[in-house]
């Protein structure tokens, strides 16, 4: 997946989701550890799993 996610732009509509206020220095700030985040994700999400790789245990009364 090689989308480039614009995180001013989300951070804007969350910004308006979560009827918050932040102020310009932390919305850039948010930006960068967005980023950063993102690109940890990166080689995590591209780790493959075995197809029959159970990934959670089932519930049994």
């Amino acid at each position: 997946m090689n989308n480039k996610i614009n995180w001013q732009n989300y951070i804007m509509q969350m910004e308006k989701l979560m009827n918050l206020n932040l102020n310009h220095s932390s919305r850039l700030e948010l930006a960068i550890q967005m980023e950063y985040i993102a690109d940890i994700a990166v080689p995590l999400m591209a780790f493959p799993l075995e197809d029959r790789l159970s990934v959670a245990g089932v519930y049994k009364a």
